[in-house]
Formats: structure tokens, sequence, C-alpha cells
């Protein structure tokens, strides 16, 4: 084959791949934002499901909030985190040497990271902790003040995810130089 022929052959492929780079990159980001919905929305059911109405029985009540937000971290948290984290790495892996240069989209993934420890550390123990207790009081034998005390825990953590999720929101929106040169600040500001 000509080196022109070669040449030709290789521009054709580089194009490809540029593309099958862009539309990967495009289905990331929108499974990113279905990872974020999910992760966000489940945050409204933990604490909508604390307020039922005509409960008589505070006890029961307990119970079937537990359980709401057992089925909410089941079926929407864990999974949307799990495609937030998994989006979150493959876009950041190819974006490759300029992720580096990037101090913006490192403080990003640092609050995202802090937000899976809270979540594996913190929070699914002390919502499966509090369901037990929940069953525990339904059944007249759990602690009222080992509740109270798991469900303050939960809130502080919850907030404080909630803090970190929204700052990271903001940050990878604004995108802030933090330090970085303007021409780093600029190479992934049109992604």
């Amino acid at each position: 084959m000509s080196q022109k022929f070669r040449a030709i052959v290789a521009s054709a492929g580089g194009r490809q791949d540029s593309r099958a780079t862009a539309s990967a990159n495009r289905i990331a980001k929108a499974l990113h934002f279905v990872g974020l919905a999910m992760f966000l929305g489940s945050i409204l059911s933990h604490v909508s499901l604390g307020f039922v109405p005509g409960a008589r029985d505070p006890a029961q009540a307990m119970l079937f909030w537990r359980q709401g937000i057992e089925i909410a971290t089941d079926c929407l948290t864990v999974p949307g985190l799990a495609l937030l984290v998994v989006t979150g790495l493959f876009m950041a892996g190819w974006g490759g040497a300029r992720f580096a240069r990037q101090r913006w989209l490192i403080v990003h993934l640092t609050m995202g990271f802090l937000i899976v420890l809270i979540a594996a550390f913190v929070m699914l123990p002390v919502g499966i902790q509090s369901l037990d207790q929940a069953i525990k009081i339904s059944h007249g034998v759990g602690s009222m003040e080992t509740f109270s005390g798991l469900i303050g825990k939960e809130r502080i953590f919850g907030a404080i995810t909630i803090v970190l999720a929204l700052s990271s929101i903001l940050i990878v929106t604004l995108k802030p130089r933090l330090g970085t040169g303007a021409r780093g600040s600029r190479e992934l500001r049109n992604d």
C-alpha cells in the first residue's frame, strides 16, 4: 500500500474513533445525570416518608417509615450512587492526562469519594440498625433512645452528604480555576 493510502485510512479510522469517543462520553454524561436524579430523588423519599398522616400507633409509623426508606435506599440511592461512580470514573479515565490538570475535577471526584465513604460506612449501616430498632420497637422490645440516636446520626451525616453533593454539583457547573492556568481551565469547559 502507498503511504498516501495508509494516511487516508488512518485519518478515517481516527475520525471514527473520535466520534465513538464523543458518543461514549455523551452516553456516560446522560447516565451520570440519571444516577444523580436517582440519588437526589431518593433523598426526597427519605424526608417525605417521615410524615405518615393519620398514624395512630407511633411504633407502626416508625416501622413503615424505616421500611420505606429501606426500599428507597435499595432501589434508588445505592443504584444511583453506583451509576454516578461508574460513569464518573469512566469519564475521568476517558479524559486521560488532562484529568490531572483540572483541579475542579479533582475536587469534584474527591467530594464524590467522600459521599461514597459516608454512604458505605455510616448511612447504610445506620439505616439497617434503625430499621432493626423500629422492628424491635413495634414488637415492644426495642429502645426509643437507641432509635433516636441512630436517627440523629443519620440526619447529621445525611446533611453532610447533601452539602457535599450540592457543592460538587456547583463545582462541576462553575468549573472554577482553583489555581490552574487559563489554558488548563479552558480545555474541559466545553465538555
